[in-house]
């Protein structure tokens, strides 16, 4: 997306209304941004000094980015703390085991890390370090995130320790935040070391603005759904109003994995869950361009750019800096490097490729050694090393002198969520104009067009292009350069936070600002159902009294549903109906016992008067004709459409997908419906109803708005007091005609049970059916 789209796809926002009480954002981390060390001589360890960390550079510049405009407040884990002892010779550095810390030394460290940096730290025993971040993060949730799919099995002890683990780690992290939230407060979650804690702080904070952001990649559901706690993950995931990842792509594979995992509905823009909508978006991420920039002029970089380029005088430099994982392609590199030199024998013993790595992964360690040797054995000699890989930490100054010196960087990675490294190159290339080489694979490919990309398994593509990209002509570099180097400077991590949290606060905004449907208070129904004398209760079945099934024969009714509704059917004020899109005989063996409860079946097509068997069938006199060229059009799809099925009612003829794919079924159903709009609705008096997960064709006179219309005329005693609670779109002819009619407005309680924010002619909603049956279970109480 280019500069101008993205900046203006963001200045709309605005225009709503604007947040008058701002409150301060809470950063919630896996680790705080700070190292903390001990290195004064005392007694009780009571003084600390606090280093910035290594490692998530972009975020954490990102995070401090905002505090121009914000009060900011980071939450997370202290991280491994370490005291410096000096000996007669040297400094030596010791880990400090939490458990041996005071609670005055606790304290210590607290107030000065918030008095200094804002942090309020967490501290965790060594199990919980390792059952969460060694355990289940890095051995289930990093893999698979990253396409690796775990081939140990084991019979799950292990695994369900680890959950466990960190199911307790997000919680004490979700207890911190709830603990130093304010009303106003927005609480931005980093990564997938803490997926369960929005739903943790939303179950304590239910209005609470909360973002979450998914540095790492996120698999598509065919992978996700590997995951034995996958339902949870997603759970804890979709409770907060924006979820935020570096690409597109993960975004699609997150609303996917919620639909066909969960069965939630979802647009491009986000997930229904519950209730709640959550929003999904896309943010890549960058560097801090201001600080890159005063690093690679620094005096500390200069001397070693020089250095480097004496010692390479007559060299060409290969540059690559990667952690030894799986997913970084380290050993793709060698491997396309090794046959770059044996492809183009002309640049033997005139390209040196260095290679930096870290990791504490062993066995990688060791293959990428042999390799080195391998192609160093191979084509190197007593005056030339080709490769040079340097297998620790080295310093910042040393690395910007790195890749300011190269003539081209390779970054070979088979998965990425953001590598920044190319973009800290592009920053160093600003005298040398060096090329890009990024694998098409990473999250940085897609935004980065003008450099040159690759895919990492294709050796001898990669080879071809280290020799167009060591061939180039100046100035195709400096072109290529120029376009990169606007993309990076204007793709900022300033520019990456600020835009999640304006997204964060619209999408809160637009929540907060078209609530048309409040929640219904059962205080306020209580009372106004006290006070009433004469009452007409009316209820959809199917998403109102009872959760909707993948298979419409599964929807038994509830126990204590049908305790309370028997109750309310006993009170002489009441008369309560049932009024479904159910065929007569499924109501009659589900609620025909009830006694004195009214019924009606096939969305009004049906009647059955409390204390009566006879169903009353109003649409006898209606030509049924139509129902052959439904049937055949209904067919075509079922036929087309694997899961589907149709359903014969007496007066109606529904098309069930639910069990269908969760993203064709929906396409094949629109198709459907336009299919029938076209062929059939223009000749014939029927209408198309879209329900969930269905398409029901019904004779147009027939709707449960008239069975409404029907129970309020024939009252002897006007009703006082009427309830229509629905779920769908059939359940809006109910609350059409409940507007019409003449009571006073406070008597009229039209429920829509679902999300505030659906479009409906419903005064009140209720989230869920467990909602609908508290409500019963009020009623009934004053009965």
């Amino acid at each position: 997306m280019s500069d101008i789209k993205r900046n203006d796809s963001f200045n709309f926002l605005p225009l709503l209304a604007s947040d008058r009480n701002q409150g301060r954002i809470i950063h919630v981390t896996h680790q705080i941004p700070f190292e903390v060390t001990h290195d004064i001589k005392e007694d009780e360890r009571l003084h600390w000094s606090f280093t910035s960390r290594l490692g998530h550079a972009a975020m954490y510049a990102g995070m401090h980015s905002l505090i121009d405009e914000w009060e900011t407040i980071c939450i997370g884990w202290c991280g491994r703390m370490y005291e410096n002892s000096e000996s007669s010779s040297d400094v030596t550095r010791h880990e400090i085991d939490v458990s041996s810390l005071t609670a005055k030394e606790k304290d210590s460290i607290r107030v000065q890390l918030e008095q200094e940096h804002n942090c309020i730290p967490l501290f965790l025993d060594t199990e919980s370090i390792n059952g969460h971040y060694h355990g289940y993060c890095k051995t289930l949730l990093w893999p698979l995130f990253n396409y690796i799919v775990w081939n140990d099995a084991t019979d799950g002890r292990i695994e369900k320790t680890q959950w466990n683990y960190y199911e307790a780690v997000n919680q004490k992290y979700a207890n911190l935040v709830i603990e130093q939230y304010q009303p106003g407060d927005i609480i931005w979650i980093h990564d997938y070391h803490l997926l369960l804690v929005p739903n943790m702080v939303r179950a304590k904070l239910p209005k609470a603005r909360i973002g979450l952001f998914v540095h790492s990649p996120f698999p598509s559901s065919e992978i996700f759904r590997c995951l034995p706690k996958r339902q949870e993950i997603l759970k804890g995931m979709l409770a907060a109003n924006l979820v935020g990842f570096q690409t597109y792509a993960n975004s699609r594979h997150f609303i996917s994995t919620s639909t066909r995992v969960l069965g939630y509905e979802s647009s491009p823009d986000g997930v229904e869950c519950e209730g709640h909508f959550c929003h999904v978006g896309t943010f890549a991420i960058g560097i801090d361009v201001d600080a890159v920039d005063a690093l690679r002029k620094s005096s500390d970089v200069v001397p070693k750019i020089k250095a480097i380029a004496e010692m390479y005088s007559d060299k060409k430099i290969l540059v690559g800096r990667d952690k030894l994982d799986l997913v970084q392609g380290v050993l793709q590199k060698l491997a396309a490097f090794e046959k770059f030199l044996m492809d183009y024998p002309q640049w033997q013993n005139k390209v040196v490729l260095i290679q930096v790595t870290s990791s504490d992964n062993v066995k990688n360690e060791h293959k990428v050694a042999e390799m080195v040797a391998h192609i160093n054995g191979t084509y190197g000699s007593l005056e030339f090393t080709p490769v040079h890989h340097y297998h620790h930490q080295i310093h910042m100054d040393e690395y910007y002198a790195l890749l300011s010196s190269a003539d081209a960087a390779l970054i070979t990675a088979v998965r990425d969520g953001m590598n920044t490294a190319c973009l800290e190159y592009v920053m160093c290339q600003q005298e040398k104009h060096g090329s890009l080489i990024v694998s098409e694979l990473t999250g940085t490919a897609g935004s980065m067009s003008s450099a040159l990309l690759v895919n990492p398994w294709d050796y001898s593509g990669v080879a071809k292009t280290i020799n167009d990209a060591l061939s180039m002509s100046e100035e195709e570099k400096l072109t290529r350069h120029l376009q990169l180097l606007a993309h990076v400077k204007s793709n900022t991590t300033s520019f990456w936070a600020h835009s999640f949290i304006k997204m964060l606060i619209n999408t809160c905004l637009l929540s907060e600002q078209s609530k048309n449907t409040p929640k219904l208070k059962l205080d306020y129904l209580r009372d106004q159902y006290k006070s009433s004398k004469k009452r007409l209760l009316c209820f959809d079945y199917d998403g109102t009294l009872t959760p909707i099934k993948k298979t419409p024969m599964a929807a038994t009714p509830p126990k204590d549903m049908l305790e309370y509704l028997e109750k309310l059917c006993q009170d002489p004020l009441n008369e309560v109906w049932v009024i479904s899109g159910r065929d007569e005989i499924t109501l009659s063996d589900w609620l025909g016992h009830i006694e004195n409860l009214g019924l009606s079946a096939e969305h009004g097509s049906f009647m059955r008067y409390p204390k009566s068997e006879k169903w009353i069938n109003l649409t006898e006199h209606l030509d049924m004709s139509w129902k052959n060229d439904v049937l055949e059009i209904f067919n075509y799809y079922t036929e087309r459409t694997t899961g589907s099925f149709v359903e014969h009612k007496r007066c109606a003829l529904t098309w069930h997908y639910r069990l269908a794919d969760p993203e064709y079924g929906p396409f094949q159903a629109k198709e459907c419906q336009n299919h029938l709009e076209q062929a059939i609705l223009s000749k014939l008096p029927v209408e198309v109803l879209v329900g969930k997960k269905n398409l029901e064709v019904r004779p147009t006179s027939v709707n449960k708005g008239e069975i409404i219309k029907k129970l309020v005329a024939s009252s002897t005693t006007p009703f006082d007091f009427i309830i229509c609670c629905g779920d769908d779109k059939t359940d809006e002819d109910m609350f059409k005609i409940l507007k019409k009619t003449d009571i006073y407005e406070h008597q009229k309680f039209s429920i829509m049970v679902g999300s505030e924010d659906q479009k409906t002619q419903a005064i009140w909603h209720l989230p869920t059916v467990a909602d609908v049956i508290e409500s019963l279970k009020v009623m009934s109480s004053q009965t």
